[in-house]
């Protein structure tokens, strides 16, 4: 079996705390981390095109 690498383990990592944190704060937490995330993962996507290969 392989191992998980360290960015899914990140990923699930953020998932599991959105999960607690909605179901503590209910769905402003929902909210947040949707204005927190969209700007960090739109940079993420445009740093990955900018470093591919055509």
């Amino acid at each position: 079996m392989d191992r998980i690498d360290g960015a899914t383990l990140f990923v699930i990592n953020l998932l599991l705390l959105l999960a607690i944190a909605t179901f503590i704060w209910g769905a402003s937490a929902l909210l947040v981390a949707a204005l927190i995330g969209t700007p960090i993962v739109l940079g993420c996507i445009v740093m990955l095109s900018l470093t591919a290969k055509a």
